[in-house]
């Protein structure tokens, strides 16, 4: 265990949070992350928006599928040009984000579907009462289904992440 005089403690604690990301993270994959959650969360509202307006004509697995795909284009270009800062399109640079956006592609919609399953079956209600005390509903929607979209992405952003970084933009 360090101790340290009470004037080197500020500058002990400065040092170690340093380490700590040093260690545990560079300031290049920091940076990387934060872009990446950015344009993930944008995504990711293209992908709940059309999963749930599809779902509301056609089978979840189906709707997930399409939102998903959504989602996938709009990453494409948005994580090559800004957080890996790729110019060039090539061939082999889409061939491979698509190949790992199959492989998470899959991971998310089966996992949506165990989410599903495994979570209990809830509506979401906003209503407004007059003073007449008529309730009348203003917006409904599933917990279920904006809870497992939540889950999977998470599982496949993961994946996504680690594959970009290691894989499809590994040159760089």
């Amino acid at each position: 265990m360090h101790f340290c005089k009470d004037d080197e403690a500020g500058d002990t604690v400065h040092k170690s949070k340093n380490y700590l990301r040093n260690v545990l993270i560079s300031r290049d994959t920091y940076i990387q992350i934060t872009k990446f959650s950015i344009v993930g969360f944008i995504c990711f509202g293209i992908d709940l928006g059309v999963y749930y307006l599809c779902s509301q004509y056609w089978p979840t697995w189906i709707s997930k599928a399409v939102g998903f795909g959504s989602g996938v284009l709009t990453s494409y270009h948005l994580n090559k040009w800004w957080t890996w800062g790729e110019q060039k399109h090539t061939g082999k640079l889409f061939a491979r984000y698509i190949t790992l956006y199959a492989v998470s592609g899959f991971l998310n919609i089966m996992s949506n579907e165990l989410f599903l399953r495994w979570l209990p079956n809830r509506e979401i209600v906003v209503s407004f009462r007059d003073n007449m005390g008529v309730i009348d509903e203003f917006l409904a929607f599933k917990a279920d289904k904006i809870f497992a979209v939540i889950l999977a992405t998470a599982v496949s952003m993961v994946v996504n992440f680690l594959g970009q970084k290691k894989w499809v933009f590994s040159h760089r």
